[in-house]
């Protein structure tokens, strides 16, 4: 796995960054196209019945630790409400200690671990929006892989800091997923996922219930 960090302001004026989304851009309706054919792109595909969309990567695809998806029903009406901002301790969102390994985001299909069906997406990296950045290290998991933890502490020397892969990932429906953190200490942390996600069916992002 290959990746950068930076300062996630910059990325709009990075050539670099401008290139390598519109590269897993092509990688990814190419082989959406060839996995749900005959269907075609069509972005946002409000009215085709032959097309499928294109839409930014949802917190409502992932769940907390404690299997909780993020969407309008989660069950923590402080944090994870349709968003990406959770509160990590060692009883939240489940009992697990910090100091330690934490999971940050998981499929959150059915069974709770798996990306939901008819949703594809395609990751280019992750965003840190907060002022705090309370871990250390990242861990993947995508399908049966497991790749090397990340140390991410240079972040910390950054004001908006984002990792960016070089070569992003093109994750299928109802695929394991899980990213771990290793939380130094506790507090709100927003983790957000860069890219976007391709859907088979306009129900699964335009309803707001």
């Amino acid at each position: 796995m290959s990746f950068v960090f930076c300062e996630y302001d910059k990325l709009k004026t990075s050539d670099w960054f401008i290139k390598a989304a519109r590269d897993l851009e092509a990688t990814a309706i190419a082989d959406t196209e060839a996995v749900w054919s005959p269907l075609k792109m069509g972005f946002y595909a409000l009215e085709r019945t032959d097309q499928f969309g294109r839409t930014t990567i949802l917190p409502e695809n992932f769940a907390d630790e404690a299997g909780d998806v993020l969407d309008d029903h989660h069950t923590n009406t402080q944090w994870g409400v349709d968003n990406f901002r959770q509160y990590f301790t060692s009883t939240s969102p489940s009992a697990v200690a910090i100091p330690g390994w934490k999971t940050i985001l998981q499929g959150g299909g059915t069974p709770i671990g798996i990306t939901p069906e008819d949703i594809r997406l395609a990751w280019i990296g992750i965003a840190f929006p907060n002022k705090s950045l309370y871990i250390s290290k990242l861990s993947i998991e995508i399908g049966d892989k497991r790749f090397p933890k990340i140390d991410i502490e240079e972040l910390h020397n950054y004001n908006k800091p984002a990792l960016i892969f070089e070569e992003g990932f093109i994750i299928p429906e109802e695929t394991h997923f899980r990213l771990f953190g290793f939380f130094e200490t506790t507090g709100y942390q927003r983790v957000v996922p860069l890219g976007f996600e391709m859907y088979r069916r306009r129900d699964l992002v335009i309803s707001r219930t």
